[in-house]
């Protein structure tokens, strides 16, 4: 008898309940890399490729929800908020971006192109104190 092998897990850490992992049969690509390291345009040259290949593309990033996107934009004109709030802040834009976004897109077959992910986030808050076992925990539910 062959010992049956459970499938992956599709998630950083915690599985977000309602969220159908076995239909989503798109693919994810992160790019990251640090600011003018020509990330951003290698995503959009893959982009550009990938589309003339035939493949549906969806592109996401970093402040791109349109739930707080300005709001972070303007706090970081600010400098008002601590570095809490700050990852919690971008926490929720990912996790709109997740919801809203990515996982539908995924689940249609669709290719995710993102411009940095939450590794770059966990580092940010890990950058300004944050304890690595909190910005892991606080990004658990990302696939």
């Amino acid at each position: 008898m062959t010992p049956r092998v459970a499938p992956p897990e599709r998630t950083f850490g915690t599985r977000l309940p309602g969220v159908p992992f076995r239909r989503l049969q798109g693919k994810l690509i992160v790019v990251e890399g640090a600011d003018g390291s020509g990330r951003t345009t290698e995503c959009s040259l893959l982009k550009e490729d990938l589309e003339i290949q035939g493949h549906a593309v969806v592109d996401t990033g970093l402040r791109r929800s349109t739930l707080v996107s300005e709001e972070i934009d303007q706090a970081k004109q600010g400098h008002v908020l601590g570095a809490t709030t700050m990852a919690l802040f971008y926490a929720v834009d990912f996790a709109d971006q997740l919801e809203n976004k990515i996982i539908p897109a995924l689940a249609s077959g669709s290719v995710v192109l993102a411009d940095r992910y939450i590794y770059t986030l966990m580092a940010r808050a890990i950058v300004r104190g944050a304890p690595r076992a909190w910005a892991r925990r606080l990004y658990s539910f990302a696939l």
